[in-house]
């Protein structure tokens, strides 16, 4: 099945009703797409919805929790541990740039640099470790920046995500709100057309999985390769026909810090296993 048909009244009437939260603030915002998901599945719990697609499969989702701390994430992670410890000529590490050697850090990402006046995402604040430290930087979009990040964030498996928003930042929240409701592409649909209107309906032979907790479950992997979020949302814009945003922009900043904040309370889950 395809997504739902942009076209459609009830997809509009389901993106103006959002698009009319404009002008409120994140919690708003949140509260008000939670009740939207616990009206339509009352059946589940707030935190089923950070097993993504699984949540609306009881075989997927056994599939999901037999294959927890799958083995094709352990030489990603521990390539990433690899990366973390690597000494700068300074001596120094990028572990080290982090509180605790980077444990129970990442649950707290996307965060909002007052000084910058800019969302930082974990891989930011990585490559503000290296400025810092007069190291070359990493591309967002590289593998190497997906491993480390792998790595970083199984320190913070199973914390409950905790992304704080303040006033000088809700432009930011809204941004990516705004860019996740907004129709792109030749195909024109937005991520909401899937991931809030079509949650649930099948895609293919897989279930679309709910804006609500995804951004809980990264990295995923494919062909033993960790994908990101934003690697995510960049593949997914190139199947809406439009041109994907650079990795590391601010647009994917904003996004992500919006399905982050939705995802506030639910169990980050790092390297969750993916059928595909």
């Amino acid at each position: 099945m395809r997504c739902p048909d942009p076209r459609s009244v009830v997809a509009g009437t389901l993106l103006v009703l959002f698009t009319g939260l404009a002008a409120a603030n994140p919690e708003v915002t949140r509260t008000a797409i939670t009740e939207r998901f616990q009206r339509d599945f009352p059946a589940l719990s707030p935190a089923d919805y950070a097993l993504g697609a699984a949540a609306f499969d009881a075989e997927l989702r056994a599939q999901v929790e037999a294959n927890a701390g799958a083995a094709q994430a352990a030489g990603v992670v521990e390539a990433g541990k690899k990366v973390a410890l690597r000494k700068f000529k300074n001596g120094r590490t990028i572990a080290g740039c982090f509180p605790n050697g980077g444990k129970r850090i990442a649950a707290t990402y996307p965060q909002y640099d007052s000084r910058l006046k800019r969302i930082v995402t974990l891989e930011t604040a990585v490559n503000q470790c290296l400025k810092t430290h007069n190291e070359p930087l990493l591309d967002p979009a590289d593998t190497e920046m997906a491993t480390l990040t792998a790595y970083l964030r199984s320190l913070s498996d199973q914390q409950k995500i905790a992304v704080r928003i303040p006033t000088a930042a809700n432009e930011k929240f809204e941004e990516g709100r705004r860019l996740y409701f907004t129709r792109l592409g030749q195909r024109n649909y937005a991520c909401a057309t899937c991931h809030v209107q079509g949650a649930g309906k099948r895609y293919d032979d897989l279930p679309l999985s709910p804006a609500l907790g995804q951004a809980t479950h990264w990295p995923i992997y494919r062909d033993a390769k960790p994908v990101t979020l934003q690697a995510r949302i960049r593949e997914c814009l190139e199947r809406m026909g439009a041109a994907p945003f650079a990795a590391g922009s601010d647009e994917l900043n904003h996004i992500e810090l919006f399905l982050t904040y939705l995802s506030n309370g639910m169990p980050l889950r790092a390297n969750a296993w993916r059928s595909r």
